[in-house]
């Protein structure tokens, strides 16, 4: 693997591809054509490339001529040298293209080299250089990948049909919780009428990086300025990796200052520090009855859309129970705990045992005997299976929404919520139609990665 140094930037080769560029330590976005020319460039520079070699290096003989200077283009705008004069790719008459900045050569470094095979593309071990911690495993991106994948498969945010279908269930998830704990529901905060995005946004295609949408741009400028002096808090589980992409997309392409805090939050720990922290504005949580028929300072939140779709999985051990009760592990409150009373899985055999902590339903995990069950999350429930044998008897759907806090309810702030909510929308689209893009995001918080695989049951909590 080599490393090559040029101005402000650097790329990792090896013998056949471009793996990743680099300003300073932050990953440039490239998608694979641009990064395809990109390598030829550097191969050959300071000579010049002819088109035509470019073509053939990349299509085929019979391509369209304009791809070349298309992929150019897209090359020279990641890279800030779209204005003349060029710094770095120049047009040379009719011969092609040349890289005319002093490239130098450097070997990369042994770990640098190890943490790009996990994520085959272009995140390297100096994204986690400034963080001082280890580099997540290759099963570790593996799975964020498949999450970051299943999270915007399921999203409701460009499928009307889910949207209203995440309504209406977690309408009856309300009810369910309010029957079983005999909450009174006309407390509740009224609801508002949730945004539904425009239909034509989902047929957008990006093979590239594209500069932030000039309307988007517009409509959120207010916000832009105000988190620039105010940065915005969002507390964010870190079971939600496609959230927190989205988030640092937003702060990379439109500079909006976010403050993103996934540390140690998951499921029911994330609603009770509401109690004991009042600091986030915005809130991406998986338990809307809780927060919708009430648990202390989770009133003060507001609803405003359901985001994505999530499962939680009956596993159940090989074997047969051999004349005893089922256990059915239940990690206590949210969801697995309303799947529980919801009744959907579960055989009438099984006797619950609500665990209270992530630690322990894993300690309690090993110790299963055969037929005995756990409910788990995805990706928990992939965790676990890699840790023994289990077979998958049912899925309960649940539902992962964003909530406002009730200060963000009144006079100007109400504006600038509406100008979240749209760029959020607008953000997590552009993402989910650029997964490369998604994942380089979240390489940016390796912290919230570890927690996540941690959450996974694969890895000690850092």
């Amino acid at each position: 693997m080599r490393q090559l140094h040029f101005g402000e930037f650097s790329a990792e080769l090896d013998e056949s591809r471009c793996n990743g560029l680099f300003r300073g330590y932050e990953p440039v976005a490239l998608s694979d054509l641009p990064r395809r020319v990109l390598y030829v460039l550097l191969a050959h520079s300071p000579r010049p490339v002819a088109g035509k070699m470019l073509l053939h290096a990349l299509w085929h003989a019979g391509a369209n001529p304009s791809n070349v200077a298309k992929q150019v283009r897209a090359l020279r705008a990641a890279m800030g040298d779209d204005r003349q004069p060029r710094s770095y790719i120049r047009t040379i008459g009719k011969e092609g293209y040349a890289f005319v900045m002093k490239v130098t050569t450097a070997e990369a470094s042994a770990p640098a080299a190890a943490a790009v095979a996990p994520v085959a593309g272009p995140i390297t071990a100096a994204t986690a250089g400034g963080h001082g911690s280890r580099a997540p495993t290759r099963r570790e991106w593996r799975l964020a990948r498949q999450k970051l994948a299943s999270d915007f498969r399921g999203s409701c945010l460009h499928d009307i049909e889910l949207l209203h279908e995440a309504i209406e269930e977690c309408e009856d998830r309300v009810r369910l919780i309010a029957s079983n704990r005999h909450l009174p529901l006309d407390g509740r905060f009224p609801h508002e009428a949730v945004q539904v995005p425009a239909p034509a946004m989902g047929d957008m295609r990006w093979a590239a990086l594209r500069p932030p949408d000039a309307a988007m741009a517009s409509i959120a400028a207010e916000l832009i300025r105000y988190a620039r002096g105010t940065p915005v808090v969002v507390n964010v589980g870190s079971y939600a990796p496609a959230c927190i992409s989205v988030l640092r997309s937003l702060r990379r392409r439109y500079g909006l200052e976010v403050h993103i805090d996934p540390a140690d939050l998951s499921g029911r720990q994330q609603i009770l520090r509401l109690a004991y922290d009042d600091d986030a504005d915005f809130l991406l949580a998986p338990h809307a009855p809780f927060l919708l028929v009430g648990d202390g300072r989770a009133l003060d939140y507001r609803w405003m859309m359901p985001v994505h779709a999530y499962e939680q999985i009956v596993l159940r051990a090989p074997g047969a129970a051999r004349g005893r009760r089922r256990k059915l592990l239940v990690y206590k409150g949210g969801s697995p705990e309303e799947q529980v009373m919801a009744r959907v899985g579960i055989p009438s055999s099984a006797e619950p045992e609500m665990i209270g902590s992530l630690e322990k339903l894993l300690e309690a995990v090993r110790g299963l005997s055969a037929g005995d069950m756990v409910i788990a999350w995805e990706p928990l429930a992939t965790g676990l299976e890699s840790k023994r044998e289990f077979k998958r008897l049912a899925a309960f759907t649940c539902w992962l929404s964003l909530y406002c806090h009730k200060r963000w309810q009144r006079g100007a702030m109400h504006s600038l919520r509406n100008q979240f909510r749209q760029l959020f929308i607008s953000e997590w689209i552009y993402c989910r139609n650029d997964r490369d893009w998604a994942l380089e995001c979240l390489a940016l918080e390796l912290e919230a990665v570890e927690l996540f695989s941690a959450s996974s049951g694969l890895a000690a909590r850092p």
